[in-house]
């Protein structure tokens, strides 16, 4: 397998990050979730809110071909927002974000690593070592609270 670059978002990719993140919200995770359940989310993730958390937290986007196909989070101990094209799962985009993101939290001197799984996500996290704390139920569907000890 070649090496796919991971690199800090800036807020030149906001409006392809959001795009990205919409997108896998509309066909990845529709057998899990409703449409309003999506909607709630989709709400989260447009152009100026990915441009703020870009400024809030570390973000981080892999690119293949000068493409964006996955984008992944971390703020205060915690994975965020980790998606990729629906096009592209499957291949270790996924892996290969997560482990970028604990080594970052590893940097900095985390311990541990939380996330919030989506029900498409919890068992790829599971895969990874992560394990459930909590599930909780939000006007965007249910998740579960998981970590990994670093």
């Amino acid at each position: 397998m070649f090496a796919i670059p991971v690199r800090p978002a800036t807020e030149d990719d906001a409006d392809a990050i959001a795009a990205l993140i919409q997108r896998t919200l509309r066909v990845s995770n529709a057998a899990d979730y409703s449409v309003a359940e999506i909607g709630h989310v989709f709400a989260l993730f447009t152009p100026g809110r990915v441009e703020a958390r870009i400024r809030r937290q570390d973000v981080f986007v892999a690119e293949i071909d000068g493409e964006i196909v996955a984008t992944v989070g971390y703020e205060g101990g915690q994975l965020w927002a980790r998606f990729g094209v629906p096009e592209r799962q499957r291949l270790g985009l996924g892996t290969l974000l997560v482990q970028h993101i604990e080594d970052h939290a590893r940097r900095r001197g985390a311990r541990e690593l939380g996330l919030s799984a989506s029900l498409t996500g919890v068992e790829f996290y599971e895969r990874l070592g992560y394990r459930r704390t909590a599930h909780r139920i939000h006007a965007s569907g249910a998740t579960y609270d998981m970590v990994k000890g670093l």
